[in-house]
């Protein structure tokens, strides 16, 4: 059996017999919502998955692909699933968990020099389509902001993910916050 079939086993035999006298607490101690206890176990079984579309509204071809598993992720890397340099436009996500930052870049190496984008999810969502790195959005699901300065939709080369704060947001061009 391997690790995650086994993770997965023991999550749905713990869910399953575990004391029922004692609700789920998080961090604090206080008692989970149903709904985010669904999102903990279902990560487990079903991970987020990041896809970059290579026209906006998360149309036309997929241009890469990754499953998050919660970890500081860059995308492309040697284990990825796949990466078209410079043609992703929009993204979309797959079981994305609330407080997932993901940054996108024009630079491949994540320089704030040159265009970036930074999207933060407020709520889970089952899926939802970020279809432009470009239009800057706050709104209950996602907020978007944009650092412009030649374009950076059609231009993506690297992209980040993780479930903190990014360090750093420095901008040489045009500032476009939430």
């Amino acid at each position: 059996m391997n690790r995650r079939m086994g993770l997965l086993c023991f999550m749905v035999f713990a869910t399953a017999c575990g004391p029922e006298s004692e609700p789920a607490a998080n961090r604090t101690g206080e008692e989970l919502p149903a709904s985010e206890m669904k999102t903990q176990v279902s990560q487990l079984a079903d991970p987020p998955v990041i896809t970059f579309w290579e026209n906006n509204g998360c149309q036309a071809d997929q241009v890469g692909w990754y499953l998050y598993n919660g970890t500081p992720t860059i995308m492309p890397n040697s284990s990825g699933s796949g990466w078209s340099n410079d043609e992703a436009r929009s993204l979309m996500l797959f079981r994305a968990p609330a407080g997932m930052i993901i940054r996108v870049y024009d630079s491949g190496s994540g320089s704030h020099g040159d265009d970036w984008a930074e999207i933060r999810i407020k709520q889970y969502a089952d899926q939802l389509c970020i279809p432009s790195f470009e239009d800057v959005m706050d709104n209950a699901a996602y907020s978007l902001r944009f650092c412009h300065y030649n374009g950076l939709d059609g231009k993506v080369s690297q992209a980040r993910a993780q479930n903190y704060e990014f360090n750093g947001s420095t901008c040489n061009g045009t500032w476009i916050p939430w």
